[in-house]
């Protein structure tokens, strides 16, 4: 067997796979069993490759990630499974008991803080089922990382490495990022503390605006991200997100036929919007649920970020350049896109608001926002290298994440809310992606606004020019518009 028919291999099996795993995500009947079979399949197919192969290194890497996920498939969906189950309040919302999948909607409906404060200490009570399944499965990610580090190619990759080579999910992450522990460390810090006093003082002020009250810990971002734009629920609530992000694809040219979205409410779905790339570039899905007016335009047009970059992937090129791209990478054009629902421009000329102390009053929300992202996500970066640098148990990791948290945002929370986040339990990274992509985003925007004009996106051109950009998968060139300027994203949030 070679290369090529190996990939071909693992691409039906991936695709098969992901597939099945969307329909979980979806509330949709699927078949437990055939996940764990095709992970199965996919491990098999993984040890192949590694008893054979070193290079390319991109790809040798990738099949590393995937001998580790397809091995630890099992402890994943005891995860998802017990977290439905166990995490489950006495309060009801649309007449059923809440579940952590519901968890984000009936804090935004829910008028009762102190409802909502029981629900929260519930749950924070109830991540004792799930804390043993989340350490058991990373412990395992740890074990089998160090026993393919024989079999590591000895690379010019190597550098981004820390520990003395050694692979693990951290030096994984940064190989694939291709940034250095110490730039990394960097940037995070960097982010968090140029963002940490503007958010302080912006949230004393906020929570007396929307709450009548000072900020408590059950007041988490996810809770503002919805509660803050109440006051616009009147402006979009007669906005179609799906409608409107279409027109724009439509402008610039993207192949909607390659996109499905799937906006239905069911119990068990997902809570936060996302987006599968079950067969690139042809099979994308978006899913998402209604949390807010607003709410529900931003993550619309940030997944559908996603899935036009990923039906621009060319479909000739290599396997693993279609389908390993890094995290920092995949967020960039999500955030792009996202970035319109808070253009001025846009929401004047294509949504049609143009009442301009409203408009000013939504960018000092957003800007609010931004920050509190900045600064949740750089505890959030921290608290996830710190637990693989450093061989954190849960309790330590519990006690590191609430001192992140209060360094940075000000809030005393519970050290056990990671575990039920939507990311820092699952992925064995991923957070500080967001980060990343966040100062590109706006480099991009930029560089779109400086070459096509202030409204770019009614111009075909841009749409060339992006999917040009986008085509080329893992092989992108950041360069064309990044110089990775965090201070250019930090400038633009400051002003509240």
């Amino acid at each position: 067997m070679n290369i090529l028919q190996w990939c071909n291999i693992d691409e039906c099996l991936l695709i098969a796979e992901t597939d099945e795993i969307y329909k979980k995500y979806a509330g949709l009947k699927y078949s437990k069993e055939s996940i764990l079979s095709l992970a199965h399949l996919r491990l098999l197919n993984s040890k192949l490759f590694l008893k054979n192969y070193k290079e390319p290194v991109d790809l040798f890497v990738s099949v590393i990630e995937n001998f580790v996920d397809s091995s630890t498939k099992n402890l994943e969906l005891k995860l998802h499974d017990i977290r439905t189950k166990k995490i489950v309040s006495k309060y009801k919302f649309n007449d059923k008991n809440i579940n952590w999948n519901t968890w984000r909607q009936f804090n935004n409906i829910e008028q009762d803080s102190h409802k909502r404060k029981k629900v929260f200490d519930e749950f924070i009570e109830k991540t004792k089922y799930i804390s043993p399944i989340i350490y058991n499965r990373f412990e395992k990610i740890r074990s089998l990382y160090l026993t393919t580090n024989s079999q590591q190619s000895n690379s010019s990759s190597s550098i981004y490495m820390d520990s003395g080579n050694q692979l693990d999910p951290l030096s994984i992450y940064l190989m694939n990022e291709k940034i250095t522990y110490t730039e990394f460390i960097n940037f995070v810090e960097h982010m968090g503390n140029k963002a940490r006093n503007p958010f302080k003082r912006s949230l004393q002020q906020v929570s007396l605006e929307i709450l009548k009250r000072n900020v408590e810990y059950y007041d988490d971002f996810y809770f503002f991200r919805n509660r803050i734009y109440k006051d616009f629920d009147n402006i979009f609530k007669n906005i179609d997100p799906v409608k409107e992000v279409k027109k724009i694809l439509k402008i610039l040219d993207f192949d909607l036929n390659r996109i499905i979205f799937d906006i239905e409410d069911r119990e068990n779905k997902y809570p936060s919007p996302i987006c599968f790339f079950v067969k690139i570039p042809y099979d994308i899905r978006i899913l998402y649920k209604s949390e807010s007016p607003y709410f529900d335009l931003q993550g619309c047009f940030h997944e559908v970020g996603h899935a036009m970059h990923a039906s621009s992937i060319n479909p000739e090129i290599e396997y693993w350049k279609k389908y390993y791209i890094s995290m920092g990478v995949a967020e960039i054009f999500s955030i792009l896109l996202e970035r319109l629902t808070k253009n001025k421009i846009f929401l004047k000329s294509t949504l049609a608001i143009d009442d301009n102390n409203l408009l000013d009053k939504l960018k000092s929300r957003n800007n609010f926002m931004e920050l509190f992202f900045v600064t949740f996500y750089s505890a959030n970066s921290l608290m996830k290298s710190s637990f693989w640098k450093d061989h954190l148990s849960i309790e330590d990791s519990n006690l590191l994440y609430s001192k992140l948290v209060k360094d940075f945002t000000g809030i005393e929370i519970p050290g056990e809310y990671w575990m039920l986040h939507h990311i820092l339990p699952e992925a064995t990274m991923y957070v500080p992606s967001y980060l990343f992509a966040a100062v590109r985003a706006k480099e991009l925007d930029v560089h779109l606004q400086n070459n096509f004009g202030e409204a770019w996106w009614r111009n075909k051109e841009a749409g060339k020019y992006l999917q040009q950009i986008m085509s080329s998968g893992t092989d992108i060139d950041l360069s064309i518009f990044s110089k990775f300027d965090s201070d250019l994203y930090l400038k633009e949030i400051m002003s509240i």
